[in-house]
């Protein structure tokens, strides 16, 4: 497939010549692709103001990004390089859909010719991720784009996802008993305004297994362990306080353990282990209304056998 480049195309006012017809220009065919300097897609033409990004990769050497979700059916990919040697330099950029697992969407490969690019892909509504490989370089950037696609922005963010819960315990089963796995799991979320946010009636769900989702309560958990009476509980539960977080404040949704500490919120999954500590999977918060507020995954790395979240 024909990769085509983010340069812009001038036209200065001339004299008037006879009309030319071109054939029409139609969209490139999914597959491989190359850089070719000397192609400018239509859509260069088109207002900018069109144009959202949705997620910016920068690194050094090789690695597989989190997935970043594509409303619209048309986005672009530009990428960067810094290179002190462009004849050592090695830069490929494999598309992949999590939704068609191990099937090429896109491929794009470094030239010495240039250090930088734009890609337009016309097709969407999907989760994607990169597979970037990487040698000789200093830099390199790579930011996704997306058409058409309005944004609901909220202060209330997914600001880290900890997969990597530690502990196990039984649970008594009828008869038997049952192993629960990592129920110390947790999602972070965070309050980044000035001002207290209501979250009632959001959902926050594990879109890459398609389950389970919590739904925030209209009043905030509460516990009565630890109060040491009946008093003391009925004194910090009542009256009911809204679902709400506070000012740079953050909660947690906790896969099987309540903590009091964060907001007491818990998903209550009883088979344990909601996120996937071989390959990323992708938290979303919505809001009351449906709307998408926050999404996030993370990476993982077995450097050093130190995990890390993204």
């Amino acid at each position: 497939m024909l990769l085509l480049s983010g340069s812009i195309v001038a036209c200065d006012i001339a004299a008037p010549s006879p009309t030319v017809t071109k054939p029409p220009t139609q969209p490139p065919p999914d597959g491989e692709s190359q850089t070719s300097p000397e192609a400018s897609p239509p859509e260069q033409t088109t207002n900018e103001s069109e144009w959202s990004t949705v997620q910016t990769f920068t690194g050094k050497e090789s690695e597989t990004t989190p997935p970043f979700h594509v409303s619209g059916a048309e986005w672009r990919i530009s990428w960067t390089t810094d290179v002190q040697s462009p004849e050592r330099a090695v830069f490929e950029i494999l598309v992949y859909s999590q939704e068609r697992a191990g099937v090429l969407a896109k491929k794009i490969s470094y030239s010495e010719d240039t250090s930088s690019g734009t890609v337009y892909i016309y097709e969407g509504g999907c989760d994607y991720y990169f597979k970037v490989f990487a040698a000789n370089l200093d830099n390199w950037t790579i930011t996704v784009e997306d058409r058409g696609t309005q944004k609901f922005t909220s202060p209330v963010q997914i600001t880290r996802i900890n997969y990597t819960g530690m502990e196990y315990y039984v649970m008594p089963f009828g008869t038997t008993a049952v192993i629960v796995f990592e129920p110390d799991e947790y999602v972070e979320i965070k309050n980044q305004s000035d001002s207290p946010q209501n979250i009632s009636g959001w959902v926050l769900k594990n879109i890459t297994r398609g389950e389970p989702e919590f739904v925030f309560p209209a009043v905030q958990p509460c516990s009565c362990e630890g109060c040491g009476s009946p008093e003391s509980c009925l004194k910090n539960c009542y009256p009911p306080r809204p679902c709400v977080i506070e000012p740079h404040e953050s909660i947690r949704v906790y896969t099987d353990e309540v903590h009091d500490e964060s907001g007491g919120f818990c998903f209550y999954y009883h088979l344990g282990d909601i996120w996937n500590n071989e390959t990323p999977d992708t938290a979303v918060l919505y809001n009351a209304e449906g709307q998408e507020v926050s999404r996030r995954s993370y990476i993982i790395s077995t450097k050093n056998g130190v995990a890390s979240d993204k």
